[in-house]
């Protein structure tokens, strides 16, 4: 029914944007271009300094889960902030390509990082006119699976465990961190839902599947995540205390929408919260009815026209 936010994207920021220097939107769509996707939990940052000498440089911060792990300065000269968009997002294609090529080398990093950096222009003339293909940690055409399993309560039905997997296309990908994903849940409820007529009990059993379409936004280790459902729940209706008894079947279609809050206890683990409200089609399903001899006929179990769900997760993602 809901979908858990499982993923994360290089978030790109600046500490000076009214400098323009250079744009912070040209500079994610340089980043994005070159570098793609990236697995983990990175935050990068830049701004324009000026030394004691007046002299123009772009600090560059990149950071993993709060943890600084390269921080560069690009020198600005004549050519200005031309070429700077294009400088920051060859800095940080190096820095992920030299992680896949050498995770040996991984530790000393920083260090390496610290020293003395050409300018701007000369890092953006020093590459083909072409971009390059991304490097392999960060491939854009990268496929994103997620599994997750926890509990859902229903207003009506009670208490359920729901296990169930989500896909997450790059083809969806409307922005560095905003994706639209497909996912299926399926959920049994552990209660059944008893109604006593005229000293008879009947009860029935619940399975529910729920197909959704989460549009949703990582903000760091957060992810927020809203959509549509659609959901079919399959109902078993017994009366063991009926002479003549009879086992009744229906599928109930119902939709709606969802709300989501996660957050990423890993890069491959993540829990969430949501809620869901919808409509459910009672008229367009069978009715349960009690026949006694002599008696007119009772409908039961009559489902009702709205449903309201909550649920928690724990969800991986391989």
């Amino acid at each position: 029914m809901l979908w858990l936010g499982g993923f994360h994207a290089l978030d790109l920021t600046t500490s000076t944007p009214d400098a323009l220097c250079p744009p912070l939107e040209e500079t994610r769509a340089a980043v994005k271009a070159r570098v793609g996707e990236v697995r983990g939990d990175y935050r990068a940052e830049f701004a324009l300094i000026r030394d004691n000498s007046g002299q123009s440089a772009l600090e560059l911060v990149l950071r993993e889960r709060e943890r600084e792990v390269l921080r560069r300065e690009l020198p600005l000269d004549d050519a200005g902030c031309d070429d700077a968009a294009q400088a920051i997002a060859l800095v940080l294609e190096r820095f992920f390509d030299a992680i896949e090529r050498r995770p040996e080398a991984a530790a000393p990093q920083e260090e390496q990082s610290k020293s003395v950096a050409p300018t701007a222009s000369q890092v953006a003339t020093s590459t083909p006119a072409s971009p390059p293909p991304p490097a392999p940690v960060a491939l854009a055409s990268e496929h994103v699976w997620q599994a997750r399993a926890g509990f859902v309560y229903d207003l009506k039905l009670g208490l359920g465990a729901t296990l169930g997997g989500a896909y997450y296309p790059t083809a969806l990908r409307l922005a560095p961190n905003v994706r639209i994903g497909v996912a299926l849940d399926v959920a049994p409820f552990v209660t059944r839902w008893v109604e006593t007529v005229r000293e008879e009990r009947i009860a029935a059993a619940t399975l529910q599947t729920a197909l959704s379409l989460p549009i949703t936004v990582q903000l760091s280790r957060w992810s927020l995540a809203a959509g549509p459902w659609a959901e079919l729940r399959l109902q078993r209706a017994d009366a063991p205390g009926l002479e003549h008894e009879r086992v009744a079947y229906r599928v109930l279609p119902g939709f709606g929408g969802f709300a989501q809050v996660g957050w990423a206890l890993s890069p491959r683990w993540s829990v969430g919260a949501g809620v869901a409200l919808g409509a459910q089609l009672s008229k367009a399903a069978p009715r349960f009815v009690l026949l006694r001899d002599g008696e007119p006929r009772n409908e039961v179990l009559v489902p009702g026209s709205w449903l309201g769900q909550g649920q928690v997760l724990l969800a991986f993602s391989p």
